[in-house]
């Protein structure tokens, strides 16, 4: 389960726009914990995590200081369906998880094992093994050992929707550039394969 904690902006009592705020979400109909949920689910699609495998979980911050009354609801989760081995549902026994251990819990299990190899040239080899077998292994996560979510996050600010997974031809242009004689990214096509940003 993911869980994320904070006080609504649709409270009455909220700092910063509050009227414009509540406002628009009267005029939408919908609650700020349904569109929390429904931005967490596509932000959690594009990172490739299936949001029906995940439980979410929105819940008001606990603080022993005072807090301003709201009346929204406390609380909105998603339950996930059974776990089935292999799948990546998320089993960690702490039910808030970081954007790594929620990446992480996404891939199958074979891919998993990559994260905790201490040894560059085990996991190096474990990862060609895995690709040649049809895994998606993002080299510069699963191999080098980079923060995903660092990782992820500077591929969205430059403007990447995929890259290539091990053993495909690398992107030859970045996103928006165009050389003239090179084959420009095309964020609509990815390859069949890639990895989805």
């Amino acid at each position: 389960m993911i869980q994320f904690n904070g006080v609504s902006p649709f409270a009455t009592n909220s700092v910063v726009g509050s009227s414009d705020i509540a406002s628009a979400n009267q005029d939408t109909g919908s609650s700020f914990q349904s569109q929390l949920s429904a931005a967490l689910t596509a932000t959690l699609q594009k990172f490739g995590i299936d949001p029906n495998k995940i439980a979410l979980s929105i819940a008001p911050i606990v603080s022993n200081s005072p807090q301003p009354q709201s009346s929204a609801p406390a609380a909105t989760s998603v339950t996930p369906p059974p776990a089935q081995p292999g799948n990546g549902t998320l089993t960690a026994k702490d039910p808030v998880l970081s954007f790594d251990d929620a990446y992480w819990a996404s891939q199958p299990e074979a891919v998993q094992a990559l994260r905790n190899m201490d040894d560059q040239s085990q996991r190096s080899v474990l990862a060609a093994q895995l690709a040649a077998s049809g895994y998606k292994i993002d080299a510069s996560i699963m191999v080098w050992g980079w923060d995903p979510a660092k990782v992820t996050g500077l591929r969205q600010d430059m403007g990447y929707t995929w890259v290539p997974s091990a053993f495909q031809n690398p992107i030859a242009e970045a996103p928006g550039v165009d050389d003239h004689g090179s084959q420009p990214y095309d964020p609509a096509n990815p390859p069949s394969g890639s990895i989805t940003v």
